[in-house]
């Protein structure tokens, strides 16, 4: 699969956008927000996380949205933080039984934004 470096001036928040559900996923950390930061992850879940990582970053988009371990949805009820564009849906990739990833697709990326151990987030 080729990746797509390109800078964009201007960005297509729309999920389904199949022109790119053939790149590769590609993790980014640029707005990852304190609510549930990575340093605060025990042992086992940062190993989690290394795991998934290298999944994920194997895999096209397509196959991302479909691949039952990643459970990957859109959870629209999650209020974005306040650095983050309000047209922005957030949406949730599974590491593990209880510990998902919380943040956005944008193209090929998905950019974090909490690491949420517990399901916390979709209590508010």
């Amino acid at each position: 699969m080729k990746r797509n470096f390109s800078y964009i001036n201007e960005f297509n928040y729309n999920l389904n956008h199949e022109n790119n559900d053939n790149f590769l996923g590609l993790l980014k950390f640029s707005f990852c927000d304190d609510k549930f930061p990575l340093y605060n992850l025990q042992k086992d879940e940062l190993k989690g996380f290394v795991y998934f990582a290298k999944n994920f970053e194997n895999l096209p988009w397509r196959s991302i949205k479909t691949y039952n371990s990643f459970n990957f949805e859109n959870i629209p009820e999650i209020k974005a933080p306040d650095n983050i564009a309000k047209d922005i849906i957030l949406s949730s990739l599974r590491i593990s039984d209880k510990f998902r990833l919380i943040g956005y697709r944008q193209e090929e990326y998905f950019y974090i934004i909490w690491f949420d151990r517990n399901h916390l987030t979709y209590k508010g």
